[in-house]
């Protein structure tokens, strides 16, 4: 629980163009995300910032192993492994293995892969722009 500086709850009210968003995990609605093999849930970040950021969490889905190498557009793509583990393999680089409380970042058009998901991987994702393309290759 948070104490408001006022007493009005005003959902709508807008702040310099974000408005206020509380996003409860355990009222999340999980649906495809951007990457076959995962589920996602939107944190409503993106609506409430007007597209400016998004933010979302990914879970592995169960049994999914084949999961296609992809590169984005975004001009900021950061991602923290909240559980879990993965290795991450980005074009030009060595791999990496992440485990719960590790981050890293993707720049734009760089193909990257997530290779040896654990089962209980889950990845916070937040990107500039709220929305922005993926392409699997």
């Amino acid at each position: 629980e948070m104490e408001l500086p006022t007493p009005h709850r005003r959902p709508d009210r807008e702040f310099a163009g974000t408005r206020f968003r509380c996003a409860r995990e355990a009222e999340a609605e999980w649906a495809a995300w951007r990457l076959p093999g995962f589920r996602a849930r939107d944190t409503g970040i993106t609506a409430a910032t007007k597209g400016l950021a998004g933010v979302r969490v990914a879970r592995r889905s169960p049994g999914a192993d084949d999961i296609p190498r992809s590169h984005h557009d975004a001009d900021i793509h950061f991602a923290f492994v909240r559980s879990g583990g993965l290795t991450l393999r980005a074009d030009g680089h060595p791999p990496e293995t992440l485990a719960a409380g590790d981050a890293f970042v993707l720049p734009p058009g760089v193909l990257t892969g997530i290779e040896a998901p654990s089962d209980d991987l889950e990845i916070l994702e937040v990107t500039l722009p709220g929305e922005f393309a993926t392409t699997l290759g």
